[in-house]
């Protein structure tokens, strides 16, 4: 009989809360908003005028140091390392980047949007052909499955190259969501972003801000539903070729 494989250790669980305000919601307001309230006092600080972009800079920098100061310190909290939080921290910086450098443009700003996702889908299917495939890192992972327990359970019924075959159909999906993501990315970018960063600051944070708060809807929801059918094909799929429960199949130590 096949012996339940548990984790000793049980790492925290992500607070969604927590996750949406320090990545969406707290940027969106100090980019359209920072201003209006902390402009003046900034300016009087700095003894500088208000024709001055040094405090959309400030306001923007602030801005993104949010997400980026979430994502150590879930780090930190959990002792786990994100991957997708690590393309965030890096997405983060380089649209302070774009908005700070001197001569950088929305379509730069555009196409760094498109770009990450875009690698990721590519990645994603030239990893299925090498011994770590990134579908195992976004699905197929022992922090959320019993990897261990359902690889045996294939070897003993026989049926590995049918999960391999499985573990192909799912890499599809997941590169289709993050082309799905870099298309929506592009489209919002440029409908949205239009004021280019070194003719008006200010104007070109408040469409960031905009972006940033419409992206969860217009594009992580979609994403994300996709992603979900993909690991409910998974799990069909282990639960037929193995022969397990799901609640064999499913790690505990992150389901309690």
């Amino acid at each position: 009989m096949i012996q339940s494989i548990t984790s000793h250790s049980k790492p925290k669980k992500e607070s969604m809360l927590l996750n949406i305000g320090f990545n969406i919601i707290v940027p969106y307001l100090l980019l359209t908003k920072g201003y209006d309230w902390f402009g003046s006092h900034l300016e009087d600080f700095f003894q500088i005028s208000k024709d001055d972009t040094l405090v959309d800079s400030i306001m923007l920098v602030i801005a993104l140091s949010f997400p980026v100061s979430y994502g150590l310190w879930d780090y930190i909290r959990r002792k786990k390392l994100n991957y997708i939080s690590v393309l965030g921290f890096v997405s983060v910086l380089l649209t302070g980047g774009i908005g700070l450098i001197p001569g950088a443009t929305v379509s730069m700003f555009a196409i760094k949007e498109a770009a990450l996702p875009t690698i990721l889908a590519i990645a994603t299917i030239v990893t299925l052909k090498t011994k770590t495939p990134l579908v195992k890192l976004f699905l197929y992972n022992p922090q959320v499955i019993q990897v261990d327990l359902v690889d045996q359970a294939l070897v003993e019924r026989n049926t590995t190259d049918q999960f391999n075959d499985l573990l192909k159909k799912c890499t599809w999906f997941i590169a289709l969501t993050f082309i799905m993501s870099a298309c929506l990315n592009y489209i919002l970018a440029i409908y949205i972003v239009k004021t280019e960063p070194f003719i008006d600051m200010r104007s070109f944070n408040e469409e960031v801000g905009t972006m940033m708060a419409l992206s969860f809807p217009i594009i992580s929801l979609p994403c994300m539903i996709v992603s979900a059918y993909t690991f409910w094909l998974l799990i069909k799929g282990i639960r037929q070729l193995a022969g397990l429960t799901l609640e064999e199949v499913l790690n505990q130590s992150n389901t309690k």
